[in-house]
């Protein structure tokens, strides 16, 4: 009995002891507002990281927490906002500034004055998200429109890196079919879209209506592509990301056309109606003949490859990107026509004051591709859809001159297309440097005043060197519906 009541004085004693350090606690109080307007964010949740402690703020924004001995990061999260981390040791008063997330946010457009809701826009706006581009993976900016912004027509060309063919409502009547390209609010045309690396895309707004001749002149009438890229995150830790794709092209179907001994019979036909005399006398040699599509059509490899690390602090944020594409042509296979772009992309902000802020968004581009002669009758294509199937690969002909056999038939009109391939040299090699400087100042509450300098530098071939300089002026911008 003595033994046990020892043995239980002992367990009390340590209880005494350690009881102390396990229920120990502190208490924090704060509020959680948003950065855009200050408002308070009512029933935002604040947790401990990696436990199950948390409360929601009340209707002013308001929360008191009791967390345990030690400490850890508080979290503060918000649907539509940013989440927003901070370590805490000892008790006191913690607050929390969320920012609107751009990536959920999708009823936000970006116009020609700013941005705004959807639900606030009246003019015909169509929109295409980081997240939209992700999943099609597009060599070309334009490609992501198509079939995902209502009103617009994109016709691809058949090289790799061309620009294609953009109509928002239809051909305008003003001269010319292109419309006008924002990149970050710096004009740009649609060519220079070809510089932009998707990946490194936030969203796309296509703006359709008659309201953008308001704001950008008669061009707007051909409607006007908004491109935002992507930024930083005030708060957060390094972010990285990588992506990598390859794949393959290939022409799934060809065009039927007669092989040799139709060929024959038909030019055959032909001569006797018109009084000649047959020119192939025995059909039985000639078979099925030279396909001319198989030989001009290769399988033509496609890959893309992209690094990209954003985040911030509370004074600064950081977006910084690198990305390869190289896309092969199915005509003539890589020697003859392709495709490859290197990007690197450095979007930066710093908050100078309180209401100030300086953004530096800036993009280089190295651009190496060669190409084919297309979309006529004397093309490569062309050529092998009319070229004479009776007509071996190769030259069989004794003391005639060429490589690739050749037609007495066709003399001045259709050659063979593997010819037009081996005396096709065309090769660009161009650099470009764009993006801009910006002054962001908040006047009032929801009014913002900035001042913009865009810059594009364009270096072609190595040779010539035309630097394009576009100067913003002093911009108003309501944010009171963004």
């Amino acid at each position: 009995m003595k033994l046990k009541l020892t043995s239980l004085f002992a367990v009390l004693m340590l209880c005494s002891i350690f009881h102390p350090a396990f229920s120990q606690s502190f208490q924090v109080k704060g509020k959680v507002t948003k950065k855009s307007t200050g408002e308070a964010m009512v029933s935002a949740t604040v947790a401990l990281k990696g436990s199950g402690i948390a409360t929601k703020t009340d209707d002013a924004g308001n929360f008191t927490l009791s967390l345990p001995s030690g400490g850890g990061i508080l979290v503060a999260s918000y649907t539509g906002m940013l989440n927003m981390e901070q370590r805490v040791n000892q008790a006191g008063q913690v607050n929390f500034v969320l920012e609107e997330d751009v990536s959920t946010l999708v009823d936000v457009v970006v116009v020609g004055y700013g941005t705004q809701k959807v639900t606030k826009v009246s003019g015909a706006i169509s929109t295409v998200k980081a997240v939209d581009i992700e999943r099609l993976k597009p060599q070309r900016t334009e490609e992501a429109l198509q079939g995902r912004a209502s009103g617009v027509s994109v016709i691809q060309s058949g090289s790799p890196g061309s620009t294609p063919t953009v109509l928002i409502r239809g051909i305008p009547s003003f001269s010319g079919t292109d419309p006008i390209v924002i990149i970050d609010g710096v004009p740009q045309s649609l060519v220079d879209l070809n510089s932009v690396n998707p990946s490194d895309i936030e969203s796309i707004n296509v703006l359709k209506d008659a309201a953008t001749t308001a704001i950008y002149g008669v061009k707007g009438g051909n409607g006007v592509i908004v491109v935002t890229t992507k930024g930083g995150r005030k708060n957060q830790k390094p972010e990285i990301t990588f992506g990598a794709n390859y794949g393959l092209q290939e022409v799934m179907n060809k065009i039927a056309v007669l092989n040799a001994t139709e060929y024959a019979a038909i030019i055959n036909e032909g001569s006797t109606v018109g009084g000649g005399n047959i020119i192939f006398p025995d059909l039985s040699i000639f078979g099925k003949g030279t396909d001319w599509q198989d030989q001009i059509f290769e399988r033509a490899p496609v890959q893309s490859h992209s690094v990209g690390v954003r985040g911030g602090s509370d004074k600064m944020t950081y977006f910084v990107s690198g990305g390869y594409q190289s896309q092969g042509g199915i005509v003539g296979g890589y020697d003859k026509s392709r495709f490859n772009r290197g990007t690197f992309t450095a979007n930066l902000s710093f908050d100078i004051s309180p209401k100030l802020k300086f953004l530096l968004n800036t993009t280089g581009v190295l651009l190496d591709s060669k190409g084919i002669q297309e979309n006529s009758f004397n093309s490569v294509i062309g050529s092998a859809l009319n070229f004479d199937p009776t007509v071996p690969v190769l030259n069989t002909v004794a003391n005639t001159v060429g490589k690739y056999g050749f037609s007495n038939l066709l003399l001045s009109e259709i050659f063979n297309p593997l010819t037009k391939l081996d005396n096709t040299y065309n090769k660009s090699i161009g650099s470009k440097l764009y993006g801009k400087f910006e002054l962001q100042y908040d006047l009032l509450k929801d009014l913002k005043v900035s001042t913009r300098f865009g810059y594009t530098k364009y270096d072609d071939n190595s040779k010539s060197f035309t630097p394009l300089i576009f100067y913003g002026p002093l911009n108003v911008e309501n944010t009171m519906n963004a």
